[in-house]
């Protein structure tokens, strides 16, 4: 039942950001899944600093339209790579028109990680969790940055974690990873905790719950003496994110998802609700 957890645990919740999530149950070796999904983010609120208001000129809404593709193959028995990549076009239309580009599009912040298995719950003889770490490098995608609606903060960067999770009855499984980014341009560190859970309803039809955490350890506040827009990619972001899911395997190699998150608690970030829809291929290189 593990093996099939992990191919479509790691398809469960589409994050906010392009930054991947990592996953304690690995594909089998020499096997693994594409991803290809769609999301839509928008916002009519933001936090300046910890304070929520409308966004800048009357709440006009901030909308962003990404296409993600994620790659997850199982290198051995304890090791598997994972690479994300995307396309995203953001769009903040106001009236009168402001100083900054109403559209911005390009290449998203695009990730490949290493994770590598520590313990396996399958074959732990004490009944162990699986404990796996996870080591990523992020490059910068081609946007613009400096504005409110910018798809990203325009800095490469580096980033590891520690994963655990646990199968339970072969019907519920619990996930958590906590970890910290480093990244380059002035960009504030980050740590980050994930936590999961995930429900197989039938055979076919898989369920999750998601929390996601993230605070950066230093950084300006919107506002704050020395702000200007141009530097945004330097705030000290946090946010909170919960999140849900089903996915639905239309065959043994085909899986449909739907996503739902929203940003329920954050300091200069927007306050964002999103959806997304996934289709995914397993496949077997043996």
């Amino acid at each position: 039942m593990s093996h099939r957890i992990a191919t479509y645990a790691i398809l469960s919740l589409l994050p906010l950001s392009s930054l991947a999530d990592g996953s304690p149950w690995l594909p089998i070796p020499h096997s693994g899944t594409v991803n290809l999904s769609y999301v839509f983010q928008t916002a009519d609120e933001f936090y300046r600093a910890a304070q929520k208001s409308s966004t800048p000129a009357g709440g006009q809404d901030i909308d962003q339209h990404t296409l993600w593709l994620n790659v997850n193959y199982g290198l051995s028995e304890e090791v598997a790579l994972d690479l994300k990549m995307g396309y995203a076009k953001s769009e903040y239309v106001v009236d009168p028109p402001r100083s900054f580009d109403e559209s911005l599009n390009g290449l998203s912040d695009s990730s490949i990680g290493l994770t590598w298995r520590l313990v396996d719950e399958d074959i732990s003889e004490i009944g162990l969790p699986s404990v796996a770490v996870r080591a990523a490098w992020i490059v910068a995608g081609d946007y613009e940055t400096g504005s409110i609606h910018s798809i990203g903060d325009g800095a490469n960067g580096v980033e590891g974690s520690l994963i655990v999770g646990k199968i339970f009855a072969e019907r519920v499984a619990l996930s958590g990873e906590l970890g910290y980014r480093q990244r380059s341009q002035d960009v504030p560190n980050d740590v980050f905790f994930n936590l999961g859970a995930y429900f197989i309803v039938t055979p076919k039809l898989t369920g999750s719950l998601e929390y996601k955490l993230n605070n950066a350890v230093s950084g300006l506040d919107i506002g704050a003496p020395g702000f200007s827009p141009a530097r945004f990619p330097e705030l000290k972001e946090e946010s909170e994110i919960i999140g849900v899911g089903v996915s639905y395997n239309a065959t043994n190699t085909l899986n449909l998802g739907l996503n739902l998150a929203t940003v329920i608690d954050g300091r200069n970030t927007n306050d964002t609700n999103a959806i997304g829809l996934s289709v995914a291929y397993a496949f077997d290189l043996y």
